[in-house]
């Protein structure tokens, strides 16, 4: 009675738990994958492992390769990249030298445009011809009479030139030159122009030139 009381539970406790009873087949899987976009190109990598047995598959843009292939089209790829930053860059720092260089012709245009400015004022003084009898061009003068012939005629048409050229890399050079030429002009002219104005007032005994001299001084106030 007894064993037939165990035989039936036994059997009742297989019914519940089969699992108890079966021995089971364990399959251990784990995949890695990775993909990469580079230039326009799919790379993938998996790895899957499966009970201690590992596969490897690589492709690019779906496509199966070996592994040589695929670490060269890479390495490829990558070098393009490099390539194309690189070039950027070049690109990026020309781009900064021409806005430089840019900005330094804008500053030297600047100055030049004023000192032509100051020494177109300054000549215009002595458009008035009453006053060209009494110019002093002797070896205490700011200029020789040639010097001065030559502003109105040479200096300032040349910087005119120089001043509205397109831009090139040699502007800065050319800009330079010409605002040394004229640096200091507006204040030597006006030193020609007192000198001239002081000998006329010396050596003229005309009442009415004086007085047209009178009138060339008020207005130059």
């Amino acid at each position: 009675m007894k064993k037939v009381l165990l035989s039936a539970c036994f059997w009742a406790i297989i019914a519940v738990f089969p699992s108890f009873a079966v021995l089971r087949d364990i399959e251990e899987l784990s995949v890695y994958y990775k993909k990469e976009i580079l230039e326009g190109k799919t790379f993938v990598y998996r790895e899957d492992l499966a009970n201690g047995t590992k596969k490897q598959v690589w492709t690019i843009d779906g496509k199966p390769v070996e592994f040589d292939e695929y670490e060269e089209a890479i390495l490829d790829a990558e070098k393009e990249i490099r390539r194309r930053e690189r070039k950027e860059r070049d690109e990026r720092r020309r781009a900064m030298q021409y806005r430089r260089l840019l900005a330094v012709v804008e500053l030297h245009k600047k100055l030049l445009r004023l000192l032509i400015e100051e020494v177109e004022i300054a000549v215009r003084k002595f458009d008035d011809h009453r006053l060209t009898p009494f110019l002093v061009f002797d070896k205490n003068s700011a200029f020789s009479q040639k010097e001065f012939e030559a502003i109105e005629s040479e200096l300032l048409e040349d910087a005119k030139k120089v001043l509205y050229q397109e831009v090139q890399d040699g502007d800065k050079a050319e800009l330079a030159a010409a605002i040394q030429k004229l640096d200091g002009l507006p204040e030597r002219l006006q030193e020609l122009f007192q000198k001239t104005v002081d000998n006329a007032i010396k050596t003229c005994d005309d009442t009415k030139m004086l007085k047209e001299l009178l009138g060339v001084l008020s207005s130059d106030q």
